[in-house]
């Protein structure tokens, strides 16, 4: 079988949107894919090796909501002097805590997400790594309300990213509520899955339940807010969303969620938070934006003079230093980047 002629005429599009929002909670479930997509099983799983061994599929697995499993997360952005850089990056990518670290144009120039186990406290976790990186400046932003995250990409549609949780999300609405054998259940769930004909079996025999067991766990969980969605997880990267922009806006409160809710509906933005302020950091809604040309970033000055908005930062990704999966309930001992 030709498989570059699959590739490029079927995955590029109908597949992989599939196996990100559709991917089948089922005992053979490249068997369904294959029948969807009239191709052979062995078909199906050879595609997909090939598309993560091109680093366009980074994983599939299941997305957990860390906050419903007791893990405080917050952005942060370190003031790093540029001799430094190098030596600060490998000490924050050594915590499994930290599942995203980029280089932006600005004084704070290294931003990154830390989540922090239930058992620990997210600013004193923050406060150790500054202090081993010998950080004194820098800004904790925690996310007030969520009222996007998007990490789906429907590649070919016209609305290139899909909202995973709805418009409008309070991430402080959490049941946290959870059990030993629930942690059991995500730390296996939250692996790459495997690409063999019948994946979920030795997860379940793992944990010493039946698959209809499992299916059930993971149903219930997206049920109650806990799991965002099982599925693929594509590198934006890789399919030409090169130009990534993260833009700080000062909004008066009046205004802010009327503004947020025409944001999130700009194809291009993935992600819209109101995050924490200070006196000398007056910004309090947060948009990423993704584009696949320079031109593109056009449209933030003109969005910020359509909704009358003087004070925004356009902070550009000049460089990625980690962007993983992040592993709740990790160990902090064994699991070292």
């Amino acid at each position: 079988m030709d498989h570059n002629k699959i590739l490029t005429a079927k995955l590029k599009k109908k597949f992989l949107n599939f196996i990100q929002k559709d991917f089948p909670l089922d005992k053979r479930p490249f068997l369904k894919i294959a029948k969807k997509f009239d191709l052979e099983e062995k078909d199906v799983i050879k595609i997909i090796k090939e598309l993560q061994e091109k680093k366009i599929i980074r994983q599939i697995s299941a997305i957990f909501n860390p906050q419903f499993f007791g893990h405080k997360s917050g952005l942060f952005a370190f003031k790093v002097p540029e001799e430094r850089l190098s030596e600060i990056i490998e000490i924050i990518n050594s915590h499994p805590g930290v599942s995203h670290n980029y280089l932006r144009n600005h004084l704070y120039n290294l931003w990154f997400i830390l989540v922090a186990l239930p058992e620990k406290n997210l600013l004193e976790e923050a406060q150790a790594l500054a202090e081993k990186c010998g950080i004194k400046e820098y800004l904790y932003l925690p996310a007030l309300r969520i009222f996007k995250i998007s990490t789906i990409l429907n590649l070919g549609d016209a609305k290139s990213f899909s909202n995973e949780q709805g418009e409008f999300v309070n991430s402080q609405d959490c049941n946290l509520i959870f059990t030993e054998f629930d942690k059991k259940l995500v730390k296996a769930l939250q692996e790459p899955l495997k690409l063999e004909k019948t994946p979920f079996k030795d997860i379940a025999e793992s944990l010493k339940i039946s698959e209809e067991e499992l299916f059930d766990w993971i149903k219930k969980m997206k049920k109650k807010g806990a799991l965002r969605r099982f599925g693929a997880l594509i590198k934006h990267d890789k399919v030409g969303y090169k130009i990534n922009v993260m833009v700080a806006w000062e909004v008066n409160k009046d205004r802010l969620e009327s503004i947020a809710k025409e944001l999130i509906k700009k194809p291009f933005i993935t992600h819209c938070y109101e995050r924490k302020t200070y006196p000398n950091w007056q910004y309090n809604l947060y948009t990423m934006c993704h584009f696949k040309e320079e031109r593109e970033k056009e449209i933030i000055p003109a969005l910020a003079k359509k909704y009358e908005i003087e004070n925004y930062l356009m902070l550009e990704t000049l460089k990625e230093f980690k962007k993983v999966r992040l592993k709740l309930f990790y160990d902090l001992k064994k699991d070292v980047t």
